[in-house]
Formats: C-alpha cells, sequence, structure tokens
C-alpha cells in the first residue's frame, strides 16, 4: 500500500450492494482491487455479508467468496470496547462496526446507512469522514 493511500472501511451494505449490482459500489470495489483504495472490513462485516447474501441472493455466495479471495480487504478484528464517546454519535447495531473501524485508524467509512450516524460530530471526533457510495465516488473520483 502507498503512503498516501487512503484507509476505507468498507460496511458490510456495500459488498451486499455490489452483489445486487449497484454500480457505485462496483467503482468502489474496483478502486480497491486496483489500490487505489485501503478496503477494510471487521470479521463482523465479513460474517454479516455472508448471511445477508446466503438470506437475500444465495446463487451470488460463491461470486462473494471468489472476490473476496482473489482481492481481500484487510480484515481486522471485531472491537469488543465500545468507546463512550462515539454511543452516542452511532446506533447500537452499528457500533462494534465503527469501532472496529476506529480501531484500524481508517480515513473513511463508506456505508450505505448513513441515517445510523451523525456524520459531523463522528468526523469532528474521530476525524473519520462517514460517507455514502455515491459521496465516495466523488471524492475518490471514480
Amino acid at each position: 500500500m502507498k503512503k498516501n493511500t487512503p484507509k476505507v472501511f468498507l460496511d458490510s451494505n456495500i459488498w451486499f450492494s455490489l452483489i445486487y449490482g449497484s454500480e457505485n459500489c462496483s467503482k468502489i470495489i474496483t478502486a480497491h482491487i486496483e489500490k487505489r483504495i485501503a478496503g477494510i472490513i471487521s470479521s463482523q462485516v465479513l460474517e454479516e455479508s455472508i448471511r445477508n447474501i446466503v438470506k437475500k441472493i444465495p446463487t451470488k455466495l460463491a461470486t462473494f467468496e471468489s472476490l473476496i479471495s482473489a482481492n481481500p480487504p484487510k480484515v481486522v478484528s471485531s472491537s469488543q470496547t465500545i468507546g463512550p464517546r462515539i454511543q452516542s454519535l452511532v446506533s447500537p447495531e452499528d457500533q462494534p462496526i465503527f469501532s472496529s473501524a476506529l480501531d484500524a485508524e481508517v480515513d473513511y467509512f463508506i456505508t450505505g446507512n448513513i441515517k445510523d450516524f451523525k456524520r459531523d460530530k463522528l468526523e469532528k471526533l474521530t476525524k473519520i469522514k462517514v460517507l455514502t457510495p455515491a459521496e465516495a465516488v466523488k471524492v475518490f473520483k471514480l
């Protein structure tokens, strides 16, 4: 990874939306494959992605597994500690995932569920920019 390559945490809905056919998510994952961004996930995101694909589009599981195997993102441990500084800024179900991103010292957190995050306050507190896929495509000029 180049020194200035942005470290980007990719939420499970990014992977699911890629498999489902999202153009923006495809551009983001292509940027990861081409090493223009450093894709990072937690073990929880990987488990959620597999569970959602199996439940909603099981015929695409092999595609997802092949993609992850051929172009693995860095997988960090799921955070066991939820810091009090983010508890009021992130919905309870997303706190462990965001904590993992915080532990991984990422620059960006890309998710399709921005309603679960108080983005401006999080950025001021953590320096992590929470982006939608469409915003990420613009920021990274994909």
